[in-house]
């Protein structure tokens, strides 16, 4: 898919001021995970950082998918008020606290349900939808024919992962740094890998705690059902490959990752 000329709603997430500049003419929105409110990105951004990003051109969606506690909200209800005032796309939220805080608070800014493996049905985005929840970001282990049934049927617009890493485990706990700890070994730098049956997957353990990625970069841009909010996640990927992505998808082998693997569990009956 070469996308020269096309107008597509390509939304990047970035991981610079530098990298949004670079940018700026080739995608629709950025994607920017805000500091202290998300998880599954090593890079954040501040409120002044959004700032200058927000008058670079293209819309800006924020990410603030962390789990919120109760004695958070009142400090959450502060920064919501703040990224109000910015005039923003959108929120990326995982926390149902988003919903109801953007009710009590009348706030125009409009949400993205993202609560990662959850989003696979259209019944359950319409739901958040009339909640008040405009768009959703589906879930990275459905099917082609099931994005596709949830295309004909949802009422909110739809985010689509369709390059990058893709979070496949995310605990609380700091599962790498216990270990380094333990043995003490070199803490040096964010990013680590773990390698199983021959694979490699990059893993990172923050303030948050710690995320293992996809030992593949997903890269489903030859097909032709992809009209959506289309996501290129730049996390662990080099600058200079990531914008040649961008214009030619063809710049990267294509992995189509769960889009043809149907995932069926089915509870085995005692003999």
């Amino acid at each position: 898919m070469d996308f020269t000329g096309e107008i597509m709603k390509k939304v990047a997430i970035i991981s610079s001021l530098k990298q949004a500049q670079d940018l700026k003419d080739l995608v629709t929105a950025f994607i920017l995970p805000v500091q202290d409110y998300s998880i599954n990105f090593p890079n954040t951004f501040t409120f002044d950082e959004i700032n200058e990003i927000k008058a670079i051109g293209p819309d800006v969606f924020l990410v603030m998918n962390k789990s919120i506690y109760n004695e958070e909200i009142k400090v959450l209800t502060k920064v919501l008020k703040q990224i109000e005032a910015l005039n923003i796309k959108g929120i990326i939220f995982y926390d149902i606290a988003f919903i109801q805080l953007k009710a009590e608070l009348n706030l125009k800014t409009d949400l993205v349900w993202a609560q990662e493996h959850l989003v696979t049905n259209y019944e359950t985005i319409n739901y958040w939808y009339d909640k008040g929840a405009k768009y959703a970001y589906l879930s990275s282990e459905l099917t082609k024919d099931e994005i596709i049934t949830i295309k004909k049927h949802s009422k909110a617009k739809l985010f689509i992962n369709v390059f990058g890493y893709i979070p496949m485990f995310t605990s609380k706990r700091h599962l790498v740094k216990n270990y380094l700890d333990y043995f003490n070994l070199d803490q040096k730098g964010l990013k680590k890998h773990i390698y199983k049956e021959g694979k490699t997957y990059p893993i990172i353990d923050d303030n948050h705690g710690t995320t293992v990625f996809s030992n593949y970069i997903l890269n489903i841009l030859d097909e032709d059902f992809l009209d959506d909010y289309l996501v290129f996640n730049s996390t662990f990927i080099d600058e200079k490959e990531f914008k040649k992505v961008l214009t030619d998808a063809h710049n990267f082998p294509f992995e189509h990752g769960f889009l043809y693997k149907e995932t069926i569990y089915k509870v085995k009956k005692d003999e």
